[in-house]
């Protein structure tokens, strides 16, 4: 089974365990990136994405200006004109984006920046999201699936952004046909009882009615809805999950 609790951050690795030359439209090298704990069930799961240099670029860039004296100490691979695909540049390309991972999964700012989440997961959350919006359930879910668990590695469990992607992944499951979603959404309900935010109850309404669907711990979610009512939160029945995850992750994390 998936280990889907929390890990220690310290522990986290970033590698680069490969490389490859793309030459289907356009030429250039996509690095092969795993992310994992050196301790415990996630060496058993590594997390694998795909990245260019303009990602890591990108990721550099954005994150010396917002945080320029932390990253001081980081020199990033420059750009050349020639020799873009040898294997002595790639190899020399590779330390480097380690480097610049190890130094941001070490600094608590920078590895909970939007810089670092936008790194590790837009290109699959935009894939993910036209395959939700054309319905087509089935071929998010994996997509999604991986996005969440490379972020709950990278990200304390109840972070907004685990969270966030983790309630996606459950909308999109009971969607899907064949999807054994309950487990999912028992995680869902097990983080959101020690979160504190505000900005994240929209999503804890949604959560519980999607629950309560299916019947899924009836009693305990009906009085847990009921008190947040009396506490003066307005409860829609209007909205969906995956609505609502699109608004909050708009509003706390201002991503489109």
């Amino acid at each position: 089974m998936t280990q889907i609790s929390g890990n220690d951050r310290s522990n986290l690795v970033f590698e680069i365990i490969s490389a490859r030359i793309h030459e289907e439209d356009k030429k250039y090298v996509v690095y092969n990136l795993q992310v994992r704990h050196i301790s415990g069930f996630d060496d058993l799961s590594p997390s694998l994405i795909e990245r260019r240099y303009t990602h890591f670029l990108s990721l550099y860039n954005s994150l010396k200006t917002e945080y320029p004296e932390m990253m001081l100490s980081i020199e990033f691979p420059k750009k050349v004109f020639l020799g873009n695909f040898d294997n002595s540049l790639i190899s020399s390309r590779s330390t480097g984006f380690e480097t610049l991972l190890k130094h941001v999964s070490s600094n608590t700012k920078l590895r909970n920046s939007k810089s670092l989440l936008v790194f590790l997961q837009e290109p699959e959350l935009t894939k993910a999201k036209d395959l939700l919006e054309k319905k087509e359930f089935n071929n998010a879910f994996p997509v999604l699936e991986s996005i969440f668990l490379l972020l709950n590695k990278v990200f304390t469990d109840r972070s907004p952004a685990v969270l966030l992607s983790l309630c996606r992944l459950l909308g999109c499951a009971v969607e899907a046909a064949g999807i054994k979603w309950r487990k999912w959404a028992e995680l869902a309900l097990h983080r959101y009882e020690g979160v504190s935010d505000s900005d994240l109850l929209p999503l804890y309404v949604p959560l519980m009615q999607l629950c309560l669907k299916y019947d899924l711990n009836k009693e305990d979610l009906e009085k847990r809805l009921l008190d947040l009512s009396k506490t003066g939160f307005v409860i829609n029945e209007t909205s969906s999950l995956l609505n609502e995850v699109e608004k909050v992750e708009k509003k706390i994390l201002n991503l489109t």
